[in-house]
């Protein structure tokens, strides 16, 4: 790369045009129109204060394999380089602060508020289509709902934030540190009337005074810069974490989307979103690790594939939508499922019950003075969905309910072909088992009674245990602080009987 590209490379760059370059080195807009086109060479004079505009050395300017290495070098998108950019921005931002008046700082102030303002309200669109797809899927049962919503909600958040700081630092760069820094080159690059003592003077205290402010300055920020290179990373690896299980879990929803479009379930809408937003957490993932591994980064591929996977998510969404409104909802079970009913009798004693288990809430009573000796029970139940157990523990029977794997086959069966007539039915009937228990007033009073008493009895044990067992705490703890008392005891008594047998044996031994 030759000094003409290097030099029209590095004006593009810092954002200058021609004639601004050229007011900073105090010379034509033509001169600097003839250095980019390779006509003529600026004087070293000049060399020098390009080098301090572009913040680059004078063999990075002259030297083309150096300063081209040195140009890609610069041009990376590392996380050292972002803190790097971040701490340059905070270090401009405080001299920029300090060499305003009173009045500057409020209007900037002032207009970074508005700024401020301007991106709250731009929320409200985020909000209300975070309402729509809230409403699209509220049609889904209770636990669905929770964890379709706050999907969306934290990818919404996180897009509205990353837009609010984006817009907010890059307004903020262009409208008040970029002029600020432009303005003071401009102000230091202006020759100055001044006699060679005052200049010598000047060189002299900049040699001695400057060096030293922006060797401390260096150094702190240099610190800083590591500090919050090693802290970022570690807060970054926690961040991938979640974001890696995100993605898996996309990957398994797409997987199962694209298995259930070849089984004729055509939910297209579904399967597009799933791929807008697997492609879009993969450019995050992509990003977090490139940070970690400080690898380069490339912004504009990146982005184009993050905005394209969010249309494509978009676009997903209302075509999912679209899909979900055109499904029918039936707050019942289908009327080709018949229920299974499961009739015993049994003989009636003074002790008998019955005892559903905790997913069994329904039992109804009838009365048939006819069965004075005996009880029928009727269990209605549906049996490819539900499997029914009843077995005697002593004067009462139970009766239990559970699901074998082909029960879950078959309601994978049934929601597979209403998926593929758009047709959903309440499906938590199908686990739904109504008990009939019918005799005789009499015998039905005592069933009931004989129920009540074995709850109470039970409630009555489980109270009783709780006490006992706070009782047997109490009481290992009382007891090993005992055996901690009575081992220093022992310890003590020891320690006695040993001095004890000293003196005895110094008694003894002295001489006659």
């Amino acid at each position: 790369m030759k000094f003409c590209e290097k030099l029209q490379k590095l004006r593009k760059e810092k954002g200058y045009s021609q004639e601004q370059l050229a007011d900073l080195l105090d010379v034509s807009r033509q001169s600097v129109s003839k250095w980019e086109s390779g006509t003529t060479y600026p004087e070293m004079d000049k060399l020098l204060s390009l080098c301090k505009i572009f913040d680059v050395t004078l063999d990075d300017l002259t030297n083309d394999e150096i300063t081209d290495k040195t140009i890609k070098e610069k041009s990376r998108n590392t996380l050292s380089n972002v803190i790097d950019a971040i701490l340059d921005m905070i270090s401009r931002s405080i001299e920029m602060f300090r060499s305003m008046d009173k009045k500057e700082i409020v209007k900037c102030i002032t207009e970074l508020l508005i700024m401020v303002i301007i991106l709250l309200i731009f929320k409200l669109p985020f909000n209300f289509v975070d309402n729509l797809v809230m409403d699209i899927f509220a049609n889904f049962s209770s636990e669905v709902y929770l964890v379709l919503t706050s999907i969306w909600l934290f990818l919404s958040n996180i897009i509205y934030l990353i837009l609010f700081v984006t817009i907010f630092i890059y307004t903020y760069k262009i409208r008040f540190l970029d002029k600020f820094n432009y303005e003071r080159t401009l102000k230091k690059s202006k020759p100055k009337e001044e006699s060679e003592n005052s200049t010598i003077v000047n060189k002299e205290e900049n040699s001695t005074v400057k060096p030293v402010k922006e060797k401390h300055s260096f150094i702190l920020f240099d610190v800083l810069g590591k500090l919050f290179n090693i802290f970022g990373k570690i807060c970054l690896l926690f961040i991938l974490i979640p974001i890696v299980i995100f993605f898996v879990f996309l990957v398994v929803a797409t997987t199962i989307a694209l298995i259930a479009m070849v089984l004729g379930i055509h939910y297209i809408g579904i399967f597009i979103a799933l791929l807008g937003a697997t492609a879009a957490s993969a450019i995050i993932m992509e990003l977090f690790i490139r940070f970690l591994v400080s690898s380069t980064i490339p912004i504009k591929r990146m982005f184009i594939i993050f905005l394209s996977g969010l249309i494509v998510l978009g676009v997903g969404g209302g075509i999912t939508a679209f899909e979900i409104s055109s499904t029918k909802y039936i707050d019942k079970i289908p009327n080709s499922i018949e229920p299974n009913i499961i009739k015993n009798t049994y003989d009636m004693n003074e002790n008998l019950f019955f005892r559903p288990d905790l997913y069994i809430d329904e039992i109804n009573y009838k009365v048939d003075e006819n069965l004075t000796a005996e009880v029928n029970v009727e269990i209605a139940y549906y049996e490819d969905y539900l499997k029914i157990d009843t077995y005697q523990d002593t004067d009462f029977y139970v009766i239990n309910s559970y699901s074998s794997w082909d029960n879950t086959l078959n309601y994978l069966n049934l929601l597979k072909n209403d998926l593929k007539n758009k047709t959903l039915y309440n499906y938590e009937l199908l686990s739904k088992v109504e008990i009939t228990i019918t005799s005789s007033s009499k015998n039905v009073e005592k069933i009931k009674e004989n129920s009540q008493n074995y709850y109470e009895k039970l409630n009555k044990n489980a109270d009783e245990y709780y006490v006992y067992q706070e009782e047997i705490y109490s009481l290992q703890e009382e007891l090993t602080a005992s055996e901690n008392e009575n081992a220093s005891l022992r310890e003590k008594l020891t320690e006695l009987e040993s001095k004890l047998d000293n003196i005895n044996n110094g008694y003894y031994s002295q001489p006659k």
